[in-house]
């Protein structure tokens, strides 16, 4: 039963204090302290739950009226969360609290731009309350770059807090990147993180602003075309007599995951024992991937036990991903992958079309893509690759799989209904 109650609470360190017990149903209650103290337990009332009136206690009235005022408030908050059927926790009620005997926390004092640098820092080294996981350094990064680009627009411009995230600021910082050039996936992921942090802080209570929750207040994104490589493509990649250690590895490190699906974080860390072997003898990568934090297992394939046994049967060692992705341009060119290919994307606000060769667009992702394409083109059930890759949704997956008509039409032409 709800409740409102005054009680006292022996101390180690001094005077016994007074504490404000606010019960809001069963087994929840937030004890918060009042900041007051008597000098000794004896002077302390429970029946009344108020300071004794003696003369050891010379400030027994002025306490009392603080404590008075204190449960009136409280009693009104209460009474006021029942009739509007509020959600009611204990962080909600310390805030209401700490307002009303103006006792903000320091953390309340935050700008948006010190919040969101607070939020990459801390964060980084502790877990976040949804995943339970620190951020990711690949994640960490990304955040980084976005609280710079708010940075240069608040100085370029005007500066910002919680308050002024409305659909005008959206506007604003909308035009803003779009005249740095940037691609509306890129625009779109500054608008991602920017909400991100305003939830958080919303749930901390330090603001109340929604607009950034309207629908207009939405992230940019576009489909644009990304290549994978073919089955023969990834073998003339393989097959390469290569000249260096560092091309060498990154080759290996690059077809591990075009055989695993793993992402270039995961299969950058693969290490002997990811390396198992079941009771009949087949061998197997057993690895948690970062992003998703459930284990995966993943046969190996002859090719990839080919990579293994290059290095006494373990996974080569990992590398920095830009000495990666700098090697795969001239590995790829090595291996003739000059078929052409047009990008088409929105950058600065205007569609634009480029053509590449295939060689310039081979990244360490390049990999992961050429793994569910591939194995979706042989025939492997989404569900088996999607256990592999983490994708969520199979809508999700065939938006990042990239196949043509004319290859899908092919895979189908090999399934029984069709024969």
């Amino acid at each position: 039963m709800a409740s409102i109650s005054l009680k006292l609470r022996n101390s180690t360190k001094g005077n016994p204090k007074i504490y404000l017990h606010f019960n809001y149903g069963r087994k929840k209650q937030l004890r918060y302290s009042t900041g007051y103290e008597v000098t000794s337990q004896s002077n302390w009332d429970a029946l009344r739950q108020r300071v004794k009136n003696v003369t050891s206690e010379p400030r027994s009235q002025f306490i009392n009226s603080q404590l008075s005022e204190l449960v009136t408030f409280s009693e009104r908050l209460l009474d006021d969360f029942e009739r509007q059927n509020q959600v009611i926790s204990n962080r909600i009620v310390k805030s209401k609290l700490d307002e009303f005997t103006k006792r903000k926390s320091v953390k309340n004092k935050k700008s948006l731009l010190e919040f969101y640098a607070w939020f990459i820092e801390y964060y980084s080294q502790n877990p976040l309350p949804k995943t339970k996981k620190p951020l990711s350094p690949n994640t960490v990064r990304p955040y980084k770059t976005a609280l710079q680009k708010l940075k240069e627009f608040c100085n370029a411009y005007y500066k910002v807090d919680f308050q002024d995230i409305t659909l005008g600021f959206y506007d604003d910082f909308l035009k803003h990147l779009q005249d740095k050039g940037y691609s509306n996936n890129y625009i779109g992921n500054q608008i991602k993180l920017l909400k991100a942090i305003m939830n958080y802080a919303y749930e901390r209570d330090l603001h109340k602003n929604l607009e950034y929750k309207k629908k207009n207040f939405s992230k940019l994104s576009e489909n644009v075309d990304a290549i994978y490589l073919t089955d023969k493509e990834l073998a003339a990649i393989h097959d390469l007599n290569l000249k260096g250690s560092l091309h060498n590895r990154a080759r290996d490190l690059f077809l591990i995951g075009a055989y695993t699906g793993l992402r270039v974080s995961d299969f950058n860390r693969l290490k002997p024992e990811n390396i198992k072997k079941n009771n009949k003898g087949d061998k197997y990568i057993d690895i948690t991937p970062r992003k998703t934090g459930k284990t995966v297992l993943i046969p190996i394939k002859r090719k990839l036990q080919e990579i293994f046994d290059k290095y006494d049967g373990k996974p080569p060692k990992g590398m920095s991903e830009q000495h990666i992705n700098n090697a795969l341009k001239e590995i790829a060119q090595l291996a003739k992958l000059n078929s052409t290919f047009t990008i088409e994307k929105t950058v600065g606000g205007k569609k634009l079309k480029t053509e590449y060769k295939k060689w310039e667009l081979v990244t360490n992702h390049t990999a992961r893509r050429s793994f569910c394409t591939n194995a979706y083109k042989a025939g492997l059930s989404t569900i088996d690759i999607m256990a592999i890759s983490g994708h969520k949704s199979e809508a999700v997956f065939f938006k990042y799989i990239k196949i043509t008509p004319s290859e899908r039409l092919e895979r189908l032409k090999q399934h029984p209904f069709f024969n």
